[in-house]
């Protein structure tokens, strides 16, 4: 087996069990790529869930609970 740096491993779990390929260069160099494209997807999402439940959260309920038709039963006692 080569020794690094000319030697890749790409490790990751599949069904609970660790499972590691052996890259070529080129490979690895896309792999690379592919986590960072990934992170940079994360973090948008992540963006995207804040904003989303800032705009969920400032945003006043069409009807309040006072107001309901059905409201809630009491227990019995």
């Amino acid at each position: 087996m080569a020794q690094p740096p000319r030697a890749w491993r790409w490790t990751r779990k599949v069904a609970g069990k660790t499972v590691s390929l052996g890259l070529s260069p080129e490979k690895a160099q896309k792999m690379k790529q592919a986590i960072a494209n990934q992170r940079v997807m994360d973090r948008i999402i992540d963006e995207m869930r804040e904003i989303s439940q800032k705009l969920i959260l400032q945003a006043p309920d069409s009807t309040p609970i006072s107001l309901r038709k059905n409201p809630p039963k009491t227990a019995l006692s």
